[in-house]
């Protein structure tokens, strides 16, 4: 009696089991798609930033009386040049990379104890 109460339980039990692993499996898969889908996009960042700062501070070394405008120009043309891959990945908005650019120049400016005109 007992083995064909088993008997017939048995198929219901795999198919409850394996869909209980499926739904497991998929949640871990998409908290691990989630993660390195972050990680990916703060290491975008990471390098989108600092490849303008040294856009910026390339551009004050070949010529720091340039300009606002032209030192924003060659901060955001290395930085398309250099991490191309990265502002693929985070799409910036119009005016994101000129932002950027103008901040990090400001900055430099501050360090060197040059005033920027607001």
């Amino acid at each position: 009696m007992w083995t064909e109460l088993l008997d017939a339980a048995t198929p219901a039990l795999v198919a409850l089991i394996g869909a209980v692993l499926t739904f497991i499996i998929n949640r871990a898969a998409g908290a691990f798609e989630a993660a390195t889908g972050m990680a990916i996009e703060r290491d975008a960042r990471d390098a989108l930033h600092s490849a303008l700062k040294s856009g910026v501070e390339a551009a004050l070394r070949d010529g720091p009386n340039a300009g606002l405008e032209v030192i924003k120009a060659q901060a955001v043309m290395h930085a398309k040049e250099s991490v191309p891959d990265a502002i693929r990945i985070l799409v910036p908005g119009d005016g994101v990379l000129d932002r950027l650019a103008v901040r990090y120049y400001r900055e430099a400016m501050e360090r060197i104890a040059v005033g920027v005109p607001a």
